[in-house]
């Protein structure tokens, strides 16, 4: 990196692989430790400030100083320099959520597949953000007739969700969850990390151990058979660790106090999820969230 003989080439390549591993560790969040997270995320700052600063000194600044003195028309050609190009090339591989779905800043709402912010693609992530008082239903069912079967997304991001209901399909990709408080939600992935919430309930499909760091009353169960009967052959039922929980809060040889069990006759039945519209959210909601 510290090379100064580098060429724009050389850099913009530096730069491509240096957002591929901004990618990879996001992906790699839900699984990572805290400690180790903070020490990665420290060395690939390091390396990204190394890359920028190495990415200006290749730039011909010579070449623009010597046109200057020459002639008047050169800035008409710095649009199309490579130091002038370079940058959007370098930086969109770098924006995880880019191109993206999202859902964000409703209340009092039953929201669907409809209310994406662009028409759902299998190869996108999704970030559910700012909701109060919501209903989210993205799963095949009689609010989404003309979903497909094998409807997912990459991966999952949700921040400040608070009394709501979150239904979701299950993801091949890791689910990573902040600021919620006093919800419900249901999916499956491959990593679960939750952070700085509060009394959620969880249904949950899952390989791995789910992941809470600075929560409370947080509540795992299964992922309900009647959202499972829905999805494509991908979601069949197969062994989950939903209770394999890791507390990052509570490293300790005695039981977490910030997560239990839902008692089976505590969790939503089949027939309650909300999978059909409904006008009255609220009154919906009620019945539904943890504190009702």
């Amino acid at each position: 990196l510290r090379n100064s003989a580098a060429t724009t080439d050389a850099t913009e390549k530096l730069a491509l692989d240096t957002a591929k591993l901004r990618k990879d560790l996001t992906d790699a969040i839900g699984y990572l430790p805290a400690y180790d997270q903070r020490q990665y995320e420290n060395k690939l700052r390091d390396i990204e400030a190394q890359v920028e600063a190495l990415r200006a000194s290749a730039a011909p600044k010579a070449k623009f100083a010597f046109k200057r003195k020459a002639a008047k028309p050169t800035p008409a050609s710095t649009p199309v320099t490579p130091a002038s190009t370079s940058t959007p090339t370098i930086v969109s591989p770098g924006v995880s959520h880019s191109s993206g779905l999202s859902l964000s800043g409703h209340s009092d709402s039953y929201l669907t597949i409809a209310s994406l912010s662009s028409p759902w693609s299998a190869a996108s992530d999704l970030t559910i953000s700012d909701l109060d008082h919501c209903v989210v239903n993205l799963i095949p069912s009689q609010a989404n007739p003309d979903a497909p079967a094998h409807l997912t997304f990459n991966a999952l991001h949700v921040r400040n969700v608070t009394d709501s209901v979150l239904v979701l399909p299950i993801l091949p990709g890791s689910a990573l969850l902040h600021d919620m408080k006093n919800c419900v939600i249901a999916l499956g992935c491959r990593q679960f990390r939750m952070h700085t919430s509060s009394r959620v309930d969880v249904y949950i499909s899952i390989a791995s151990n789910p992941i809470i760091e600075h929560c409370s009353l947080i509540r795992f169960t299964d992922y309900p058979r009647q959202l499972r009967s829905a999805l494509a052959d991908a979601a069949q039922e197969g062994r989950s660790n939903y209770l394999a929980v890791q507390d990052f809060s509570h490293i300790r040889a005695t039981p977490s106090p910030n997560w239990s069990a839902l008692p089976e006759d505590e969790s939503l039945p089949g027939e309650r999820w909300p999978l059909e519209t409904a006008a009255d959210t609220k009154g919906l909601l009620q019945k539904l969230l943890p504190s009702s």
